[in-house]
């Protein structure tokens, strides 16, 4: 596992390459490379989804909530819900990943020294900005850019940590190491719930799952959760998860305590003085 500090040494050496030359992704390749990390992104929406898979992702706050902060050597996201994600992956509740960059940590200030360093021709004029490195297409090449760990309206609003960088923080989740809620699987009709293989209706099916099943919720996002039941996993709609199967008779009507009704009637009629 590579360390998160070296990332963060090569990043500034590149401010001020053209864009034409280098892209976003382009640069976030470049500078895997120069640490030893051979990695084709394939696009911001593949690799988004790629350190989703192997590695943690979130918004700056709840990387702050479970690491304490945003660690340096972080990568950051630019996540926009406006449809234009690959046709493979609408639909998979994660939206379109339109840019990528790397955070340093770093004030504008420290970036120049290590550009200067590198040769960077007027590294000066990139002393904007805290934190973060990325390459615009807007201002047309890799520059810095102001990120203080929080969301920014319209810029980076989600953090990925990937595996196989080391980035020295330790979780601070109280949520990890507790037993997953058991829920049962309930539906008022039909007999079976379906398991799907993404939170959408739309998504392929895992299995149909019959009612009454014991099933374990691992989370809960909105209106699915991600579960682990009878042997596979899977997403299902939360309003199919219940703590306690609700009582009916069967025949469907409500079930009528007859001693509790006769009681009832006994106390109304003693209140209007109607007794025996």
């Amino acid at each position: 596992m590579v360390s998160a500090l070296k990332l963060i040494e090569v990043a500034p050496k590149y401010l001020g390459t053209p864009y034409s030359q280098m892209d976003c992704q382009a640069f976030v390749e470049r500078c895997l490379a120069d640490i030893g990390i051979k990695k084709d992104l394939a696009g911001s929406n593949t690799w988004y989804r790629e350190i989703a898979k192997h590695g943690w992702v979130g918004t700056p706050k709840e990387c702050r909530k479970k690491y304490g902060s945003i660690p340096r050597g972080a990568f950051l996201f630019i996540q926009k819900n406006d449809g234009k994600e690959p046709q493979k992956y609408i639909g998979d509740g994660i939206g379109n990943i339109s840019h990528i960059g790397i955070y340093t940590g770093m004030t504008g200030y420290e970036m120049v020294q290590i550009a200067k360093n590198a040769g960077v021709k007027n590294a000066a004029m990139y002393d904007f900005g805290k934190g973060a490195i990325h390459s615009s297409q807007s201002r047309g090449c890799v520059c810095t850019s102001n990120f203080n760990g929080k969301s920014i309206d319209g810029g980076w609003n989600r953090v990925g940590l990937w595996d196989r960088i080391d980035y020295g923080v330790e979780s601070h989740d109280e949520s990890e190491g507790k037993q997953m809620a058991i829920a049962t699987v309930w539906a008022d009709g039909g007999s079976t719930v379906n398991l799907r293989t993404k939170p959408t209706s739309s998504a392929s099916l895992v299995d149909r799952i019959p009612i009454g099943t014991e099933a374990e919720v691992e989370t809960e996002s909105g209106d699915w959760s991600y579960i682990h039941v009878n042997g596979k996993n899977g997403y299902m709609m939360t309003k199919y998860l219940v703590s306690e199967v609700p009582e009916k008779a069967d025949d469907g009507k409500i079930v009528v305590d007859r001693e509790l009704l006769e009681t009832a009637y006994r106390q109304i009629g003693n209140l209007l003085g109607y007794n025996g």
